[in-house]
């Protein structure tokens, strides 16, 4: 069972339960209607811990010129629900998603791609400890932590928005919350960037500053005043 997906992983679960848990969307479990059946929410908790704590781990002893600032900024960017999303296109977990057929059309959406991913490394991390998803993650943050800190992309970009909207519009950037939904220890943020009365970014994120950074980077690129590879 899984054996196609868990080569991608590049290892084999002892408990396959763990791993079948891990891609149960909370909509199959609607639909079936079935109360002996869990979904992944319970996995995706411990998974973004293990996931921060491993992230942690790595950019204290990788890049020690970095101040605490700098290393919680490029923390943010590879634990991001964007991030997460891509690392799980990566290994095709769309391709192995239990979910209801009602929400077959968001099978691809970021947040429940994001959700599924540290779901898997919770279940990971359970089935063979902390080594073997540190060994499972790693080569997924190595390549992106390096690019980050090598083109300085942890710089501040609430920071760098406002200094530029000043330079070019005159006007001081203000930040409108749009949405927050999900459950306490999963909540999503959506934040718009505003130049006046106009939308100049759109960002989501685990908390409210998150999201505002990330509408930040949105208005960057949106006005050009920054690189789309930045």
């Amino acid at each position: 069972m899984f054996e196609a997906l868990q080569d991608s992983l590049g290892l084999h679960f002892r408990d396959e339960s763990l791993l079948k848990l891990a891609l149960t969307h909370k909509s199959y479990i609607f639909e079936t209607s079935n109360e002996a059946l869990d979904s992944n929410e319970r996995l995706e908790f411990l998974g973004d811990s293990v996931l921060a704590g491993i992230c942690a781990d790595f950019l204290y002893r990788s890049f020690p010129e970095l101040s605490e600032g700098a290393l919680s900024d490029t923390r943010a960017i590879l634990v991001k629900g964007e991030t997460l999303a891509q690392f799980a296109r990566e290994l095709n977990l769309d391709d192995f998603l239990i979910m209801g057929k009602g929400e077959a059309n968001n099978i691809k959406g970021q947040r429940v791609l994001a959700a599924t991913f540290e779901a898997v490394l919770g279940a990971i991390y359970l089935d063979q400890g902390l080594e073997a998803a540190q060994r499972f993650l790693l080569p997924h943050l190595k390549p992106m932590a390096y690019h980050i800190v090598k083109k300085r992309l942890f710089k501040d970009h609430k920071s760098r928005f406002q200094e530029l909207a000043q330079a070019h519009t005159s006007i001081t950037p203000a930040y409108r919350l749009v949405s927050q939904e999900g459950p306490s220890h999963n909540r999503e943020f959506i934040v718009e960037a505003m130049l006046g009365d106009e939308v100049a970014g759109r960002g989501q994120g685990r908390n409210k500053q998150t999201a505002e950074q990330e509408a930040a980077f949105a208005a960057l690129q949106n006005r050009g005043w920054i690189k789309e590879s930045e």
